[in-house]
Parts: structure tokens; C-alpha cells; sequence
């Protein structure tokens, strides 16, 4: 009897003298991934419609949400032929300089302004303010909204300097291909035509004051010159009453001797005469240097501003439609559906899992 029961009591485990195990020894308890496995394929309708429903809610989402586009350009400093007439009115206001600027220099300053003004947050945003598209997104919506708006499409429009070389990138973004491309357009030819109006009115204002200075010039040589002409005229007068008062007909002098103003009376009355009448009528000598004022501001009068044909910048890679949207990737918003309904699917059945294994091990 006694024999019986000693077998039915379990020998207790021998421990090792000064051994302490840190954990306790656990049975197995867990869940194996082939349970999850089978789990799942016995769930797989429920899998399916989680994955088919995630998948669902990504494509309408994909095929509803808004779209974007971009259109770009690369634009580098102008070339001659675009700032030509510029350039022309240049050179004419420089006149005789040692050093005259060169083309290169006038290109790179256009070129320069064009970018700052391109890049100008009021340029850009009263551009885009003033547009039709801007107008036709924010119809209907409150104050803060088309504030809000506004903000988002001027932050998305981009304009970045190659760090190889001089040229800029640009791109504006719409809502279809179109649009991003012709807004694109329109701004940058709205930048070029405000910064070639900036330039071309100082230049006319330049022009304008440049021809005032060499009239002031011209007529300061010839006053000059005029009063230069009535003090001979007067000199002349003055020895021909002195001949006549001497009664002196004929020149008193032979060869060539050099007479002063106080001796000029003995030339006589008849060569006297004649020389009044020959000063009085002649032109007057105004010198080399009043005729090259006058050419200047000829000139200067017949040039003619052509503030068209300028272009602060020169397109490398026009504007054109853009051929793949930036979003939505329907394709991408598709397959992280499939995955979030999968991982949603999966989830829920290993937490059934658990829980039952919880229940089962607290009985």
C-alpha cells in the first residue's frame, strides 16, 4: 500500500546545491507560427475582405484625391541678340569712354535682377493671386481658405541655381498638365516683361537726362563762342572809327607784321569794312569738341527704345507639358492598401490567438 503510494507522488526535481535559476522554467506555451499560418487560411475569408476593403478605400481615395502636376524650365543668362537694343542705348549714354561695358556684363546684371525678381514672394504671389486658375480653385471658399491656399501653391513653386554652373531651375505645379505648363510660362514671361520695363524706363529716363546735359554743353560752347564773336565784331568797329577819324584809307602796314587790337586801326577803313561784315557773317568756330557733343546727341534723339525684344533670361529647356504626375501614385496607393488590410487581417487573428491562449492557460 505504501509501495503504491509512492509512485503516485511525483519526484521532486533535484537542485543543484548553490544553484538559483533567474527565470522560471516555462512550459510552452506560445504560438506557433504554422497555428498563425493555419489560423489565417482557416480565416481567409475574413483576411480577403479585410485586404479587399483597405484596397477599396485606397483606390477611391486614389482615383478622387487631388492631382498635381508639374511643368519645369532651365533658364541661363541672355544671350546678345536679346539684349542687343538694350545694350545699344548703353553704349550711346557712355559716349567717349576708355572702358566701355561690355555685353557680357549688361547680360549678367539682367540676368541677375531677373532671378531676384523671379524669386520675390510678392512677385509670385501676386501672380498667382491674379490668375485664372487661382480664381477657379478658390471659388466659393472663406477668407482663410483662399489665404491658405494661396500659401500652398506659392511654397510648391520652386526656382533652384545649379551648383555647376549659372543656370536656374524652375517649377510650378497645377492641377493637370496644362496648366502647370502655361502658368510656367506666364510667369516667367511676366517677371521679364516687369524687370525689362524697370530697365528700359531707367534707361529712357538716362537717355532723357544725357541729351539734356550735352544741349546744356552745346549751348555753353556756343554762347562762348558767340560772345567770343561780338568782342571781335566790337574791336574791329572800334579801330574802324579810330581809321576813320585819322582819315586812314589804306593799310599803313607792309608784310606781315602782327597787329594787336590797339593797332588794328592802321589796316584801314576799306580792309577794316570788310572785315566786320566777313565776321558778322561767317559761322561760328565752336571746336571739335562741340561737334562731338552734337553727334552724341544726335545720336541719342534717333535711337529708338525697343523694350520687346529684351529677355533678362534664355531658355536651355522651354516649358512643356509633364508627362508623369507627381500625385496621387495610384499604383503605390493601391499596393499599401493590399498591405495595410493584410496587416490589419493578421493582427486581428493573432490578437484571437492570444486571447484565447490567455483564457485557456487562466482556467
Amino acid at each position: 500500500m505504501s509501495n503504491s503510494n509512492n509512485k503516485e507522488q511525483p519526484q521532486s526535481q533535484q537542485v543543484i546545491s548553490g544553484y538559483y535559476p533567474m527565470f522560471p522554467v516555462l512550459q510552452n506555451d506560445g504560438i506557433d507560427l504554422f497555428d498563425v499560418v493555419a489560423q489565417l487560411w482557416r480565416r481567409k475569408s475574413w483576411v480577403i475582405g479585410c485586404i479587399l476593403a483597405t484596397t477599396l478605400l485606397a483606390a477611391v481615395y486614389a482615383f478622387t484625391a487631388k492631382e498635381q502636376w508639374t511643368a519645369t524650365a532651365v533658364v541661363d543668362v541672355p544671350s546678345f541678340d536679346t539684349i542687343d537694343n538694350y545694350y545699344q542705348g548703353i553704349r550711346l549714354l557712355e559716349g567717349n569712354v576708355d572702358k566701355l561695358t561690355s555685353s557680357e556684363d549688361v547680360a549678367n546684371k539682367l540676368f541677375k535682377q531677373f532671378i531676384s525678381q523671379a524669386g520675390s514672394y510678392n512677385e509670385l504671389s501676386n501672380f498667382i493671386y491674379e490668375s485664372d486658375y487661382y480664381k477657379k480653385i478658390v471659388e466659393g471658399k472663406n477668407k482663410k481658405d483662399k489665404a491658405n491656399i494661396l500659401n500652398e501653391i506659392v511654397s510648391s513653386v520652386r526656382l533652384v541655381k545649379d551648383q555647376e554652373n549659372s543656370t536656374y531651375f524652375f517649377s510650378f505645379p497645377a492641377t493637370t498638365p496644362s496648366e502647370a505648363q502655361v502658368l510656367l510660362e506666364k510667369y516667367i514671361d511676366s517677371v521679364n516683361a516687369n524687370v525689362s520695363q524697370v530697365w528700359y524706363a531707367q534707361l529712357t529716363s538716362q537717355i532723357k537726362n544725357k541729351k539734356q546735359t550735352l544741349k546744356n554743353q552745346m549751348a555753353a560752347i556756343k554762347k562762348v563762342a558767340e560772345e567770343r564773336r561780338l568782342e571781335d565784331i566790337k574791336g574791329i568797329k572800334m579801330a574802324l572809327s579810330i581809321a576813320e577819324r585819322t582819315n586812314i584809307q589804306k593799310p599803313e602796314i607792309t608784310g606781315l607784321t602782327q597787329l594787336d587790337s590797339n593797332r588794328l586801326f592802321l589796316l584801314g577803313k576799306d580792309a577794316l569794312a570788310a572785315m566786320s561784315e566777313s565776321v558778322e557773317k561767317q559761322p561760328l568756330t565752336l571746336g571739335d569738341f562741340y561737334y562731338d557733343l552734337q553727334r552724341q546727341w544726335i545720336s541719342l534723339d534717333e535711337f529708338k527704345v525697343n523694350n520687346t525684344s529684351i529677355k533678362g533670361f534664355s531658355y536651355l529647356k522651354s516649358p512643356i507639358e509633364p508627362i508623369n504626375k507627381d500625385k496621387p501614385k495610384k499604383a503605390i496607393i493601391l499596393f499599401l492598401g493590399l498591405i495595410l488590410g493584410f496587416i490589419i487581417a493578421g493582427g486581428v487573428v493573432l490578437t484571437e490567438m492570444l486571447m484565447d491562449n490567455y483564457r485557456k492557460h487562466t482556467k
